[in-house]
This record gives structure tokens, C-alpha cells and sequence, in this order.
């Protein structure tokens, strides 16, 4: 038996989405150390086994085979892009282990084998389409990096939109390695139809790229902002200072937020990875994951999935957005959606937080357009 609970970690430290996979990466060493530094689990360490898959798909297939078939891992806390969810996952569904998935995503998916924490559509672009539409209309443009996410990701953003009245001007796919210079005509095309917002699914570098051409052009967010889920303080860090600034995005969790468990959590992991290390959506629910994993492993007393499956399901933990939970029934998150709008300092401020629980919905079989947004007024 071994003298560790070996976790393989599988966020990438370069390539394009290297920025948050980082943000990533440093929120699940930070758990495993301060579990660890409390005595672990059941009386021994946590120890993870990290690859750099460089942002390509394949290599996550690759090291989750190596990870699983080598190293002997049971659980692996990673992957970023869907497009790397997607290679992984089969692999690791295949060896019996057990993947945690820390990032947003397009919904529409279940595996007995995956745990994800990162927001479903109803956490997220639910509150981002009400919160929009009534502060700045209802003629959006779309915009997104050529792969799975974005697709599927404008298709609901889309309806959402369509059933609060509104119109979709136009849909554009660039890709993920889009060089300088690489929006120019997407540019182009907003100056000429002149949306009530742009709804951005463009990940990576390629983000503060866009973000650079549409200031470049002299838009002015205040009155077309760019709305996102996948831009975060890790991609306005890459900007120059103050491009990102009016600009939107939908998230259960902000840097920002001032509660104690939060400015507890910002505090320590400043301290470990630096003052001006920024902090994202993506890294609070890779933080959490790990408490979750480990709270499970207790009960269970191993990590084989059969066994430790069970103990995840329904388990809560206080995480620094606020108290999640993992449902039972699906395998997602119960999360806490809120809206933030960037600052001249490239943080976010919340600018709507309904102050509640929601539950995940990732076959949008429940939902409401207005389920999470009762009483929004205009704020500009």
C-alpha cells in the first residue's frame, strides 16, 4: 500500500491558456499543502504527480494514461479547455479513475467518472444574458476561439437571448493561436453593425489580444461591452493597464469578493505565490475541489472510485465563493452565480450577487431566464 494518496495534476504551465491553467495549478498545491500541514488524510500526505500538457488536447490523453498506468493515480485533478476534458476523460473513464474538473463549461454532459465544480450554463450565462439585457440591450455579436466550448457555449447564450426579445447581429470563430493583428476584421464588423454588446467566448492569449484591438478602435465599453465567462483576472494581467476596464463577466467567484473566507483564502495564496499573483473562477474551484477530494477520501478510507464516490456525493464544503456542495444526481456543483464588471485596477467589482445557492442545471431542463435575477435594476 502506498505511504501517500498520489492525486495527478494536469494543468498546463505553457501554451495558450497557460495564464489561468497556472491560477489553476497553484490553487490545488496550495489545498493539498495546507491539508497536508494539517495532518493529511487518515494519517497520510496528499502527493501529486503534475504534467504540463502545453495546451494541447493529446497531451492530456497522454499524461492521464501515464498518470494512471504508471504512476498508479486514482484521481486527477485538471484539464482546462473542453477540448482537453474530452481527450482525457475517455482514458481515464477507461483505467476506472476519477477525473476533477475545475472550469466552466458548455453543459450537456455526465460521466460517473467526473466531478466538476466550475459553473454549468444555468450558473453562469443565465445571470450574464438578464443582467445584460436590461442593463444594455439585446443586439449581441458573438465572438469565440475555434473548438468545442465556444460553439456550444454561444448556441445557449443564443437562445437566452432569443427569449429575452433579442437578436443575434452575428457569430465569428477565430483560432486559439490568433496572432496580432488577428481581429482586425472582427473589429471591422462590430464598428459596422453596432451591437448592444459583444458576448466573447475567445480563450487564451488570444483574449487580451481582443481586448487590446477593441480599444485599439476607440469602443467604448460603457456603452458595448464585451461580456464574458472565460476572461479573468489571469487575461486582464496580460493586459496593458486599464484595456479591460468596463468590460463584463459572469462567474460564481471574484478576487474581489469581501467576505472573511475569501480575504482568508486571497491572503494565503498571495503569500505562497506572490502579492501580484492574480487569483480566478478557475483556481477557487480548483482549491475547492481538493477539500471535497479530501473530505470523501476520509470517509471512504481509499480512493477507489466505487468507494469514494459515494462520499462526494452531497458533501459540502465552505470554499471562499461561499458554501458548495456536489449534487448527488449529476456530478456538478452547487455554486453562488454573481456578475462583475472590471475596475480601473483590472479587478472585478460585483455588480450583481443574488446572495444565493444554485443548484446545477447542465441539461437546462429547470431553468428560468429570470431564476437568479429578481430584482436587477440598471446600473449604468
Amino acid at each position: 500500500m502506498s505511504e501517500t494518496w498520489r492525486v495527478g495534476v494536469l494543468f498546463s504551465q505553457t501554451g495558450v491558456t497557460a495564464a489561468v491553467e497556472r491560477t489553476q495549478y497553484n490553487a490545488t498545491l496550495l489545498a493539498i499543502e495546507e491539508i497536508n500541514a494539517s495532518g493529511g488524510v487518515a494519517g497520510k500526505l496528499i502527493e501529486p504527480i503534475a504534467y504540463d500538457p502545453q495546451s494541447v488536447p493529446k497531451n492530456y490523453r497522454k499524461f492521464a494514461e501515464t498518470l494512471c498506468d504508471n504512476d498508479r493515480v486514482s484521481v486527477i485533478m485538471g484539464c482546462y479547455m473542453s477540448s482537453t476534458r474530452k481527450a482525457a476523460l475517455p482514458l481515464i473513464e477507461a483505467r476506472g479513475a476519477l477525473l476533477f474538473y475545475p472550469t466552466l463549461y458548455e453543459g450537456f454532459e455526465y460521466s460517473r467518472h467526473c466531478i466538476f465544480t466550475g459553473a454549468a450554463p444555468n450558473q453562469n450565462s443565465v445571470p450574464l444574458v438578464n443582467y445584460v439585457s436590461r442593463n444594455y440591450g439585446n443586439r449581441i455579436f458573438l465572438i469565440g476561439s475555434n473548438y468545442v466550448y465556444p460553439y456550444e457555449s454561444n448556441r445557449i447564450i443564443s437562445d437566452l437571448f432569443l427569449q429575452a426579445g433579442g437578436e443575434i447581429i452575428d457569430e465569428i470563430y477565430v483560432p486559439l493561436n490568433i496572432g496580432k493583428g488577428g481581429f482586425s476584421k472582427v473589429i471591422d464588423k462590430i464598428k459596422e453593425t453596432q451591437p448592444d454588446a459583444i458576448y466573447s467566448t475567445v480563450v487564451g492569449d488570444g483574449i487580451s489580444l481582443f481586448y487590446q484591438a477593441f480599444r485599439d478602435a476607440g469602443l467604448d465599453p460603457l456603452t458595448m461591452p464585451i461580456t464574458s465567462q472565460s476572461t479573468t483576472e489571469a487575461e486582464i494581467a496580460q493586459m496593458p493597464a486599464g484595456t479591460a476596464t468596463g468590460h463584463i463577466t459572469a462567474a460564481p467567484y471574484f478576487a474581489s469578493l469581501q467576505t472573511d473566507r475569501n480575504r482568508e483564502f486571497v491572503a494565503a495564496y498571495r503569500k505562497r505565490f506572490g502579492a501580484d499573483s492574480p487569483l480566478t473562477h478557475c483556481a477557487e474551484a480548483a482549491y475547492f475541489q481538493v477539500y471535497l477530494y479530501a473530505q470523501g477520501l476520509e470517509r471512504a478510507g481509499n480512493d477507489h472510485l466505487s468507494d469514494l464516490l459515494p462520499h462526494l456525493h452531497d458533501s459540502e464544503y465552505d470554499a471562499p465563493q461561499g458554501r458548495v456542495k456536489i449534487d448527488g444526481t449529476n456530478n456538478h456543483a452547487h455554486l453562488w452565480p454573481r456578475v462583475g464588471k472590471v475596475n480601473e485596477h483590472g479587478q472585478f467589482d460585483i455588480v450583481y450577487d443574488p446572495g444565493i445557492r444554485v443548484p446545477p442545471d447542465p441539461y437546462m431542463l429547470e431553468y428560468r431566464l429570470d431564476q437568479v435575477m429578481p430584482d436587477v435594476v440598471r446600473s449604468r
